[in-house]
């Protein structure tokens, strides 16, 4: 085996590191697209893993429903990993009971703690499901990325 020489041994361990380093800086971001909402509890169990994944959070598309829901639910939990571009919108609407295929008239526990009772009352008065959304910028509630 030929015997390399210090300089070399470091010269080519910097151009390793120097040529992973960006792949590495990308894979602790992720950008969170647009995103149409759908069963709340899919959002909190996938909110859980996001959590113990370390990785911080851009969110560059508008987030409708339970999705937006879990992007402030996430803020809550994680403040500083999680931020949105200018653009990214958050689309609120009330709940519908896939069971007894009925509207939500009103917020129910799990909604209010998910969510958080400051950000209930900072978004106001709700429509039902299929009557709209109550739409905010998504940076006002996550802080916009840098």
């Amino acid at each position: 085996m030929q015997k390399r020489s210090y300089p070399m041994l470091l010269a080519a361990t910097l151009l390793a590191v120097a040529a992973s380093g960006p792949r590495a800086a990308q894979a602790t971001t992720a950008n969170i697209g647009w995103r149409p909402g759908g069963d709340l509890y899919t959002y909190i169990a996938e909110a859980f893993d996001m959590l113990n994944s370390g990785k911080s959070y851009r969110v560059t598309g508008d987030q409708y429903s339970a999705a937006a829901m879990q992007v402030v639910y996430l803020e809550n939990h994680m403040p500083r990993r999680i931020c949105a571009t200018r653009n990214a919108r958050l689309n609120f609407h009330l709940g519908y009971d896939k069971e007894t295929r009925s509207k939500i008239k009103k917020l129910d526990p799990v909604w209010v703690a998910f969510i958080g009772r400051n950000n209930l009352r900072r978004l106001g008065k709700l429509p039902e499901y299929r009557k709209g959304f109550k739409t905010v910028r998504a940076s006002d509630y996550l802080g916009l990325c840098k």
